[in-house]
């Protein structure tokens, strides 16, 4: 039923905490997207029972790549160093049944900082500032395919905008359990720095700024 998507590029230490989780579930396939790996990442998920394919690497590319593979009525699109809660099939299908077509989990960073978590806090609500890849997006094939997937032409803050086009066609779910968020970014670059440039970023997108330009400011001041 359920068709599980991860694009990756060097990701091969997440993919090995991750993917026992996943293979082991009762998701019906696992679709790693490599994106053009220089470390172990394709031998490692293939070791451990996904299914690999490769793409260009971009994210938008590799998740439709992903897409166009599955063969369930049902794609989870995850992050490598996401945890999802382990009830997720459960809970995608108890919430599809209902004629949902697409929603997320709330996220959680893997810390006990009171700034992070006050930041995961505000993703049990709706809205566009309050979403994020991390928080792991399921959404039905049909519903992906009217959307056209993800915009390849997209550079960076893809999820964001399909959330928003789909959001703008049917109401979606946040369901009220935990996907368990890596704080790599925050604990190289600091949490108020990170959590600004992010912000700036999102900013600048909307105001539809140059995507490249947003780029460049993203590697100037983020490791």
């Amino acid at each position: 039923m359920i068709s599980i998507i991860i694009p990756v590029v060097n990701e091969e230490n997440h993919l090995k905490k991750l993917l026992p989780l996943l293979v082991n579930s009762e998701a019906k396939e696992v679709i790693v997207v490599d994106g053009g790996s220089t470390d172990n990442s394709k031998q490692i998920a293939e070791k451990l029972g996904a299914k690999v394919i490769t793409s260009q690497k971009s994210r938008a590319k590799q998740m439709n790549a992903g897409a166009k593979a599955a063969t369930e009525d049902i794609l989870y699109f995850v992050h490598a160093d996401s945890i999802p809660p382990s009830s997720f099939h459960e809970d995608i299908k108890t919430h599809q049944d209902k004629n949902i077509p697409f929603g997320c989990f709330r996220s959680l960073f893997n810390t006990k900082n009171r700034f992070l978590r006050i930041n995961s806090y505000f993703s049990r609500y709706k809205g566009m500032m309050f979403r994020g890849g991390g928080q792991t997006l399921w959404i039905t094939k049909k519903f992906f395919q009217e959307l056209n997937g993800y915009d390849e032409s997209l550079k960076l803050m893809e999820e964001y905008d399909f959330i928003k086009r789909a959001s703008q066609k049917a109401d979606y779910k946040v369901i009220q359990k935990d996907v368990l968020v890596s704080t790599r970014t925050y604990d190289e670059n600091g949490n108020f720095k990170t959590q600004l440039i992010y912000g700036l970023i999102m900013f600048g997108f909307f105001r539809g700024i140059d995507q490249d330009k947003l780029i460049k400011f993203g590697k100037r001041w983020l490791k």
